[in-house]
């Protein structure tokens, strides 16, 4: 049920606006919710607030405890999204081996 509302709601926030992209959305046992997202042209404090307020708009904290982290994917995660390769492009990249 939970989970239901909590993906409608991103998805409805996420349609307004449509530079921002989901990457992952976990929900653990203890009602812990954690929205990671990327956007089209990086990621801003006030983008992870239009989202949070999106979510918890949705949600009763009468009705059921949780607790929301909106949070970017973050400078050393790993390139999972199509969307997330393209905004990278011609950015330089410095690799350190450790032979």
């Amino acid at each position: 049920m939970m989970r239901d509302t909590v993906e409608s709601s991103l998805e409805n926030a996420l349609n307004e606006r449509s530079d921002l992209f989901l990457i992952d959305l976990i929900i653990l046992d203890d009602n812990k919710i954690r929205v990671i997202v990327d956007g089209d042209n990086g990621i801003t404090v006030d983008d992870c607030v239009f989202l949070s307020r999106a979510i918890e708009g949705e949600l009763d904290r009468d009705e059921i405890d949780f607790s929301l982290e909106v949070t970017s994917a973050g400078a050393t995660s790993p390139l999972e999204h199509a969307r997330q390769f393209k905004k990278n492009i011609g950015r330089s990249l410095e690799i350190r081996t450790t032979d």
